[in-house]
């Protein structure tokens, strides 16, 4: 049978205990579903009258050992059996046992078989098992449940448990405080203090090991007392320093913050013991290291008699030492001491390594949030820049584009005069000429419009018109103004409706839901070849307007569906293109739907047309605006005359041109303050009026025209100016029947004075 090894605790105790030992050991197996294994079990290496007792438990791991003893007198003159008990809770101990016991040349294979698998099933004890367990001992063996015989007999069994209780709850106690926190510095403080009540040393410390430190560091100094010892002459050095201590008295001197760069490592079996992570106790110092005058120099200024020494190993370094100090007298450390200490040290290990990942955890979450906050800084930066970038772009095209459309109003306005006026004189190719030169103004103009429209858009500078309208008239309308040139290109143009009688007004902005449908029908015009079919389908529910137009074009690709909607987005190649446009007219559709808080979808196949679904919401009418009523426009104009009060010569000029040549009587007034006089007087059928006037105010004019008797039944037609879309309901506001936004279009300018001669007030 093994002796007992380093790491177990043993006592003499009478040989009477074992029984009752036993039979405590097999009740608490069978009560905590353990495996106990005795020395009955391998009856080859079993020396005699040697015991030994092994439980096995996920949460616990003892073993008890026995060797016979001489027998010794008992105060009567009686002879008493004694025995050697050991018992250990450390798992390298009990694993030196067991490899002991399967060295044994007798063991057989199957008994070393076994042996070495309980070897690799042992794992360290719970702290609180191994204090349940002591405690069912102590019970055991107390006086209350033993006969008067026993009790006498299990007393140093007694004592022996008591204090193993006592060691086992403080380490229990120090191991919870230490893993109540991690922060290093409380815990650390924590342990120093609660370890060295416990042992009642006179000085508990932690000795820091500085890895980083220069190794040209050669003093070992007290910052306080300003003393240096110089190493010995090649000696290694490892610099470190005393972090932690506590201190029994006063009287004790402090070692705070000492460093030593060459004793520790001048004593080559401490350093590697330390290495090792094995605990050492010196029961006197001076005897221990007679040979070093640097260390006895060290440990003599500091007061130091005796000392135990605990490595703590990090992460398989030595980061540390715990190291407990008697100074005023000498002392001679118990096993259990060290064995406790050596405990401590784990924890502490374990802990450092917890606390080091938490730190690194902190620093990594607080480097994670300074690059967040950073980052969304630089985003905001970003979105701030292109912001501003985008207004300025808006604005440039809204300044830009207005300024464009005042010499594109002339080129139309006077190519249409004279294609008016000079029938009959213009030869073909003059003809052709002024027709290119309309169309291609006229052209222009409405991509001038367009870029315009979507540059207040996206400035959130548009709001919408809102009025009740007529969907049928929408319908066909919007399919009227393409009928000519699908009808060119072979083109079946088809209107779907299908609407209730209480279902054909809707409320909603009807310029811009006009420019959506005409929008979608000249795509599906353009993109539809010879033979092909174009359907407007209308529909209407009870909330919502839903507006469709299907097409046998050239189709869409699913790739290039998600582009459909960008602004100067071509879907041919620049070398490839068949079909012109500027890629705004689809963007600016989209934009049109959102405005009115509506959707739009495409549905394609390549090769097989498209069908464009648009849903629009009702809108709410506003109570101060008039309800706009769509008026189905006649053929032919009817003559009459018209006062143009206009103070820009440029304007006036272009409009007069425009308005003779459709055979209207035009008188040009100038000054607005002689209006009321001049109309009283002409009687005219129309006043056509601007409402910027630089020596008048153009809405008071409408005003004078409305109160007065004797005009009341002239239509007036307002102009005002594209970038202010309040103009226009201020004119409505003050009386006028229509109004015009320059730069005029000759059309619209024409269709507009026919439709006012046709209306009578009511």
């Amino acid at each position: 049978m093994p002796r007992f090894s380093d790491g177990v605790s043993h006592r003499i105790l009478p040989r009477a205990v074992l029984g009752e030992l036993g039979r405590l050991l097999e009740q608490y197996a069978q009560s905590d579903q353990a495996t106990l294994v005795t020395e009955a079990q391998f009856p080859a290496a079993a020396a005699q009258d040697s015991q030994f007792w092994l439980l096995l438990s996920p949460e616990l791991t003892v073993l008890i050992n026995s060797q016979p003893q001489p027998q010794s007198l008992t105060s009567d003159g009686q002879s008493s059996p004694q025995c050697q008990v050991g018992m250990t809770f450390e798992v390298d101990a009990i694993a030196r046992f067991l490899t002991a016991l399967v060295a044994q040349p007798s063991l057989k294979a199957a008994h070393q078989k076994t042996l070495n698998s309980l070897i690799e099933r042992l794992q360290p004890s719970a702290p609180h098992a191994q204090g349940d367990f002591t405690l069912a001992l102590l019970e055991s063996f107390s006086p209350a449940t033993l006969q008067p015989d026993q009790a006498l007999v299990c007393q140093p069994v007694q004592r022996a448990l008591d204090q193993q209780v006592e060691r086992s709850l403080l380490l229990g106690q120090v191991i919870t405080k230490i893993q109540e926190s991690l922060e290093l510095s409380v815990i650390l403080q924590t342990t120093v203090a609660e370890v060295r009540q416990f042992l009642g040393t006179d000085r508990l410390l932690i000795y820091q090991f500085d890895l980083e430190a220069t190794p040209d560091t050669r003093s070992m100094t007290d910052p306080g007392e300003g003393v240096a010892i110089a190493p010995a002459s090649g000696a290694a050095r490892h610099s470190g320093y005393i972090t932690y201590e506590s201190r029994a008295s006063e009287q004790i001197s402090s070692t705070l913050n000492y460093t030593e760069t060459y004793c520790f490592n001048d004593q080559t079996n401490c350093r590697l013991r330390s290495l090792e992570g094995k605990a050492f106790a010196i029961d006197d110092v001076q005897s221990a290291y007679a040979h070093s005058s640097c260390l006895q120099a060290f440990l003599q200024q500091v007061q130091v008699r005796s000392k135990l020494v605990a490595p703590i190993m990090v992460n398989h370094k030595l980061w540390g030492l715990l190291i407990a100090h008697q100074c005023l007298d000498s002392r001679q450390w118990q096993p259990w001491e060290t064995e406790f200490l050596q405990h401590i040290a784990e924890h502490l290990a374990i802990a450092i390594s917890h606390a080091q990942l938490y730190q690194q955890l902190q620093q990594q979450t607080y480097n994670l949030e300074a690059c967040v906050i950073e980052r969304t800084q630089n985003l905001r930066d970003a979105l701030a820049s292109a912001q501003s970038a985008n207004r300025a772009k808006s604005e440039f095209l809204a300044t830009m584009s207005h300024e464009l459309r005042t010499p594109l109003t002339c080129i139309i306005g006077m190519s249409a005069t004279l294609l008016r006026w000079s029938f009959g004189d213009l030869s073909a190719r003059q003809r052709e000429y002024l027709n290119t030169i309309h169309d291609s103004g006229a052209h222009l103009l409405a991509l001038i419009n367009d870029i315009l429209e979507v540059s207040k858009i996206e400035s959130g500078r548009t709001v919408l018109e809102v009025s009740e309208f007529s969907i049928t008239n929408l319908g066909r309308q919007s399919l009227e103004a393409y009928r000519l040139e699908s009808t060119s290109h072979g083109i079946d143009l088809h209107l779907d409706l299908k609407l209730l009688p209480d279902q054909d007004t809707f409320v909603a902005d009807l310029r811009r839901v006009r420019q959506i449908v005409s929008n979608l029908l000249s795509n599906a015009v353009k993109f539809t070849p010879a033979g092909g079919r174009v359907v407007l389908r209308l529909r209407r529910d009870q909330h919502m307007l839903t507006l469709q137009v299907e097409d046998t074009g050239i189709g869409i690709s699913e790739s290039q569906q998600p582009l459909l909607f960008e602004k100067f987005q071509q879907l041919e190649t620049t070398r490839h293109r068949q079909y012109q446009g500027s890629g705004l007219g689809l963007a600016l559709t989209k934009q049109l739907v959102d405005l009115h808080g509506g959707s739009i979808n495409v549905a394609s196949k390549l090769g097989m047309g498209s069908v464009f679904t648009v849903r629009l919401p009702i809108q709410r009418l506003a109570e101060s605006l008039a309800v706009e009523t769509v008026r189905p426009l006649p053929v032919e104009p009817s003559v009459g005359r018209i006062v143009l009060v206009e103070d820009n010569e440029e304007s006036a000029g272009l409009i007069c041109d425009m308005l003779t040549a459709a055979d209207y009587q035009v008188i040009w007034v100038i000054e607005g303050s002689q209006v009321l006089e001049q109309v009283e007087v002409l009687q005219p059928a129309a006043v056509i009026t601007s409402v910027n006037l630089l020596g008048s105010n153009g809405y008071d004019i409408i005003r004078a025209l409305r109160r007065y008797v004797g005009t009341l039944d002239i239509k007036v037609l307002a102009l005002t100016d594209g970038h202010t879309p309040d103009q226009e309901h201020t004119a409505r506001k003050a009386g006028a029947d229509d109004v015009l936004t320059r730069p005029i279009d000759p059309e619209h300018l024409l269709k507009t004075i026919t439709a006012l001669m046709s209306l009578t007030h009511p």
